[in-house]
């Protein structure tokens, strides 16, 4: 768990220099780099709170709170693994990232602690980490594809959001 704060350090200068190389990203990155910071102060609290084993306890969701944040978008592009297209190097952090998810300490952290599920979980998207944090209570059960039939029955996929064109530049759809 002492790597955690290294892969997101690293990827915050990751996104520092591209932000400072490419004007046109600067403010979007500017973001991003804040919400990644945000996103570490957090998980750091947790990971302290739950070895010192005092877990705060789960409060029931208010509805004005509910509606508020319904209401408040971030300008924040939707496509996954946009941010590893954008910033190249992300992707090696993304890849330490899911590896990390994979130690034992890890993954009874994740397990005793949904919060930090919640808070990585746009960061996954962003990085296009093919490791997803399953939640507690999730209620649809996934039926598994017969490896054999897999490549035959998968639809292909759609271009949504952030898009690479022919000239290299991405572009929304």
């Amino acid at each position: 768990m002492s790597n955690f704060s290294i892969i997101f350090i690293n990827l915050k200068a990751a996104i520092a220099v591209v932000a400072a190389r490419e004007p046109a990203l600067t403010a979007l990155l500017v973001l991003v780099w804040g919400r990644v910071s945000r996103m570490a102060a957090r998980l750091e609290r947790l990971v302290a709170l739950w070895r010192a084993g005092k877990l705060p306890k789960a409060r029931h969701p208010s509805r004005a709170g509910l509606q508020r944040a319904a209401g408040v978008r971030r300008g924040y592009p939707t496509a996954a693994g946009w941010l590893a297209a954008e910033v190249w190097e992300a992707r090696a952090y993304g890849t330490q990232l899911a590896h990390a998810l994979t130690e034992a300490e890890m993954v009874a952290f994740l397990a005793a602690v949904p919060q930090a599920g919640r808070i990585l979980r746009p960061l996954y998207r962003m990085l296009g980490v093919g490791v997803t944090v399953a939640r507690a209570g999730a209620r649809r059960a996934v039926r598994p594809v017969a490896p054999a039939l897999a490549p035959a029955l998968a639809p292909a996929p759609v271009p949504a959001g952030l898009v690479l064109g022919p000239d290299g530049r991405f572009f929304y759809v």
